[in-house]
């Protein structure tokens, strides 16, 4: 496309102004007051849930939910944390104490309803085969956390804040958010065309997190080019030759503790023909922070990371 006369510097300008504006849109809420009484109808991707009240015993069964909840000055009793309450006090960056209800793949209904939850968040993908015994508990709304864009993580926590009585309070905390986010974005340097890919290392693969998944749709929302544009989130069990064949100019590798292909790549020399890699431009990354983990806080970090790593700016 050409721009004709606008220098770089004009056409930088307004591309930080489209994006701050983008950031600073409306969020569009899916979510309505009911009755005057306190009775709210919660729409949600599987329905509608009455909610009376405020809750106050909340189960949230996936990562993004304990962090929206936690923006919103509320302690869940119980966390579908996959018995690793460390994972928690990470995204949080602090302890809380909660009840562990087990994998956030296969929460234990049993260890759930001992809780006698007044509210349950539960995800899209994972758990909407258990939707109706989830619901006979209590009152449960579901929402795209797995799966989720970083739009769809930033709906979801006004969504989380009307189901708790406070839905002035979760536009708030998203407004400021947005905040963050566009002061960090005036940061970005000039011209920053590069194409930037999140992969996730495992023993025996990668799989490549696309323009669909959440830190790719950060990256897009903060004005940078992912590598893989699709409306599906992740490419699962890439090999070498995809990975060269995407050529990405930034590569941002998240792994867990041990060995993981990128080791083993590192050592063919075909792994040197990456764009990323001739530019000393690869990072390894925390795989909880980067690929587990969702949310407004996430999206933050996730930013500063780029910012450090990447421009060398705090």
């Amino acid at each position: 496309m050409s721009h004709g006369h606008l220098s770089r510097r004009d056409l930088h300008k307004g591309t930080m102004t489209a994006i701050a504006a983008l950031l600073a849109a409306p969020v569009v809420f899916r979510s309505q007051i009911a009755t005057a009484s306190g009775t709210r109808t919660i729409a949600h991707t599987l329905g509608t849930t009455q909610i009376s009240g405020a809750p106050s015993r909340v189960v949230a069964l996936e990562y993004s939910f304990v962090q929206a909840l936690d923006a919103l000055g509320v302690v869940p009793v119980g966390v579908a944390d996959d018995k690793q309450p460390q994972r928690v006090d990470q995204l949080l960056g602090r302890h809380i104490d909660y009840k562990s209800v087990g994998t956030r793949l296969e929460p234990n209904l049993e260890l759930v309803s001992a809780l006698a939850p007044d509210l349950i968040i539960a995800d899209e993908i994972r758990h909407s085969a258990i939707y109706p015994q989830l619901q006979a508990i209590a009152p449960t709304i579901v929402l795209n956390s797995w799966e989720g864009s970083y739009q769809t993580i930033k709906d979801s926590v006004v969504v989380i804040a009307d189901a708790l009585g406070e839905r002035s309070q979760g536009e708030k905390v998203v407004a400021n958010h947005q905040a963050t986010i566009a002061a960090l974005v005036a940061k970005i340097p000039t011209g920053e065309k590069r194409r930037f890919l999140l992969a996730v290392a495992t023993p025996d693969s990668m799989s490549l997190h696309t323009s669909s998944s959440f830190t790719g749709s950060v990256f897009k929302a903060i004005g940078l080019t992912p590598a893989i544009d699709s409306s599906d989130a992740v490419e699962s069990g890439a090999g070498l030759e995809r990975l060269i064949a995407v050529d990405p100019d930034i590569l941002l590798v998240a792994t867990d503790s041990g060995r993981t292909v990128l080791d083993q790549w590192k050592t063919n020399g075909a792994f040197g023909n990456i764009s990323a890699v001739r530019s000393g431009m690869v990072f390894e990354v925390d795989r909880n922070q980067f690929a587990r983990f969702r949310g407004l806080k996430t999206a933050e970090m996730i930013v500063r990371e780029v910012l450090v790593k990447v421009y060398g700016a705090g």
